[in-house]
């Protein structure tokens, strides 16, 4: 079946070898392109985000000044008040010296604003570093009284110093109403007063703004700016900051009418002619004037219920006094005839018997009737005198029943006085702390 040997050499082939086919190259495969609508919201959509960050940016540039606080944040150090006490004090007086001496029918109150500096608030000035003029009127809000309007509010002059600008202004404002300049004075104390007026007329809080004791002299008080009247001046704030990105104001001037409650408290107690002088409208004037005259009536009245109280409480301790004792005399009802009487026939037994000694029987009845007229004047004498005796003894007693009531009324009044002074003390002293306040708003 198998055949043996060795093994047959096969002869190639003489016909070539078939090549294998050649096959094509893969190609890329490109996603289907886009439909038209959806190619147009991509195109808007990279515009919209380059137009949104070009907006922000652009807010960013124009407005980075625009951010600031409404806020009190001014520092009201020791040092800071009293630069400011020191500035509006000197204008206040300023105002009163020219007062005193003008017939105009508006005074200037404010200094005159400084000329325009353009190297200073010019258009890049301006943008870098003045703060926005919402900082200037709130600023100016919390020290323009409401019978004030602020109309306008010009930038004149910027200073920079180190992280903080400095900027003078020129205000324009227009009054409300009437403003006055009243002295402020002591409540006066008549000479014709009663000791407990004088004594507590000092204590009363006359006025809604003053210390105890002080008023408004209003009759003696001055026009200075009649209603309607429009007037400009110059004002500063004197250092501006960036804080987290807006702007704050650390410190500004004080305005003559400006109300600073602790500085004022000052102002008006100093010793000085003229008297010191605030500025008022003429409505608080008069709300003033009517508070000090209901607090004068209020004392009268009370110190009038105080007496018609202590009147009465001597009233009813008058009803346990002794009654009042009254000589009677030698008449009628007297007591004083009875005793005669014993008196008028002892001694007729004895000057009978001196007469009978002296004369028998005429002697003794004439001895008789002159000793009956010496005993009867004799025990009339005697017993008007111890009649006096008990008289004397019961006023006596009465006067020291009285003095005792008195000394207890007088201490029951003095008593109601320092009731009502301790009254009058804690309103003086909520007054006090009311007057003590760094601003007008707290």
């Amino acid at each position: 079946m198998f055949r043996s040997g060795p093994p047959r050499r096969i002869q190639p082939s003489l016909q070539p070898a078939p090549t294998p086919p050649i096959l094509p190259k893969p190609q890329k495969q490109t996603p289907p392109p886009l439909p038209q609508a959806w190619r147009t919201w991509v195109a808007w959509g990279g515009a919209a985000i380059f137009l949104l960050s070009l907006s922000i940016l652009s807010f960013i540039l124009i407005f980075q000044n625009s951010f600031y606080s409404k806020n009190d944040d001014e520092i009201r150090s020791p040092q800071a008040l009293q630069a400011e006490y020191a500035r509006w004090s000197s204008s206040l007086r300023d105002l009163t010296r020219l007062a005193a001496d003008s017939t105009q029918p508006a005074l200037p109150i404010l200094p005159s604003p400084l000329s325009l500096d353009e190297a200073t608030v010019g258009p890049w000035q301006r943008w870098r570093h003045l703060p926005p003029e919402g900082l200037a009127r709130s600023v100016l809000a919390r020290r323009i009284p409401p019978q004030i309007e602020l109309l306008t509010l010009e930038p004149r002059r910027l200073r920079i110093e180190d992280q903080n600008v400095s900027i003078d202004y020129a205000i324009t404002l227009r009054t409300k109403e009437d403003i006055l300049l009243a002295p402020v004075i002591s409540s006066p104390i008549g000479k014709n007063l009663t000791s407990d007026h004088q004594r507590l007329l000092p204590k009363i809080v006359y006025a809604y703004d003053l210390p105890p004791g002080k008023i408004f002299d209003f009759p003696a008080a001055q026009n200075v700016l009649p209603s309607g009247t429009t007037f400009q001046g110059g004002w500063t704030l004197r250092r501006a900051t960036r804080s987290s990105g807006r702007w704050v104001a650390l410190e500004a001037d004080l305005l003559p009418f400006s109300r600073i409650p602790a500085l004022e408290s000052i102002f008006v107690r100093e010793s000085t002619t003229p008297p010191p002088a605030l500025l008022r409208s003429r409505g608080e004037l008069e709300n003033s004037d009517a508070k000090r005259r209901a607090a004068t009536q209020a004392l009268d009245d009370r110190l009038e219920s105080i007496r018609a109280d202590v009147k009465q409480y001597r009233a009813q301790l008058m009803t346990s006094a002794p009654a009042a004792a009254k000589s009677k005399g030698i008449g009628a009802g007297s007591g004083v005839p009875t005793g005669a009487g014993v008196g008028m026939v002892g001694g007729a037994a004895t000057g009978a018997g001196i007469g009978a000694m002296a004369g028998g029987g005429d002697g003794a009845a004439i001895g008789a009737g002159a000793g009956a007229l010496a005993g009867m004047l004799i025990g009339a004498i005697v017993a008007n005198s111890e009649q006096e005796k008990r008289v004397e003894q019961e006023k006596a007693a009465r006067r020291a029943a009285v003095a005792a009531i008195e000394r207890e009324v007088i201490e029951y009044q003095r008593k109601q006085i320092r009731e009502f002074e301790n009254e009058l003390l804690q309103e003086s002293t909520k007054q006090e702390s009311t007057l003590a306040r760094p601003t007008s708003r707290n």
